[in-house]
């Protein structure tokens, strides 16, 4: 009877495993677009060092405008504007503050040796690749926690992100109904609460609000109104894609 409630016990267990929401990164589409929005953050980042320089010295041409249009591809495949823009920090106002604090952290936890800017490692190496998608998800879950959106577990707060959501992503009327359903869906999953990919590093990020982004981003894709959806070449690519991983239960 022990060994039998034991079993049920560790099924139940794989089970919840199973059908937690997680995202491994795996998705090119919403890699770029989680890309796009980090490069953005960079950007003003190395905008701000511009000004300074060339105030310094007006002699020296900062390529303010290089900046600006480099990395304006946070496109979208519904509607003219991107609904998942905003996500989390309208108006980019945490953004730099988090990263920049995600950096120095790195820096401070680092258990190695060796140099600490992870500029000098091998872009190709699998501790780059993970390096990368961790600071992601501690960008997020830094600017998740200032915003409300997340809890200070940084799990999910719903009932600040659906005021977040319908204040400035689904403020359209198109979008209202679109977004309301999309966050239905994804506040009623289970995501994976902790992640820790580096040995070298002491840091452990919550990933929810990535994996969050993740299913928001997927069901506007999917769901969105006819009269919304863009033709272009890429954007049939990804709906294709996107209905491939539905109809395999990813």
């Amino acid at each position: 009877m022990v060994t039998s409630a034991l079993m049920q016990t560790a099924t139940a267990a794989c089970l919840l495993l199973v059908t937690a929401y997680a995202y491994d990164f795996s998705d090119p589409y919403f890699n770029e677009h989680l890309q796009s929005a980090m490069e953005e953050i960079m950007e003003e980042e190395m905008l701000s060092i511009g000004r300074v320089q060339r105030d310094a010295d007006q002699g020296q041409e900062v390529a303010d405008e290089y900046f600006k249009c480099k990395h304006r591809n946070l496109k979208t495949c519904c509607g003219k504007i991107n609904l998942m823009k905003n996500y989390g920090d309208k108006g980019k106002i945490y953004g730099k503050q988090c990263y920049e604090e995600v950096v120095s952290a790195f820096k401070t936890n680092s258990s190695s040796t060796a140099d600490d800017d992870d500029s000098m490692m091998d872009m190709f190496s699998c501790e780059k690749v993970k390096m990368i998608k961790l600071k992601h998800i501690c960008v997020h879950e830094c600017i998740g926690k200032k915003t409300k959106i997340l809890k200070e577990d940084g799990t999910l707060n719903p009932e600040e992100i659906k005021q977040y959501a319908r204040e400035y992503m689904f403020n359209e009327e198109w979008s209202k109904e679109l977004g309301e359903k999309a966050l239905d869906k994804c506040l009623s999953q289970t995501y994976n609460s902790v992640t820790k990919m580096l040995d070298e590093y002491e840091i452990k990020c919550n990933p929810s609000s990535v994996q969050f982004h993740h299913c928001l981003w997927k069901e506007i894709e999917l769901t969105c109104p006819e009269s919304k959806v863009d033709l272009k070449a890429k954007c049939v690519r990804l709906r294709e894609r996107l209905r491939k991983q539905q109809a395999a239960g990813m």
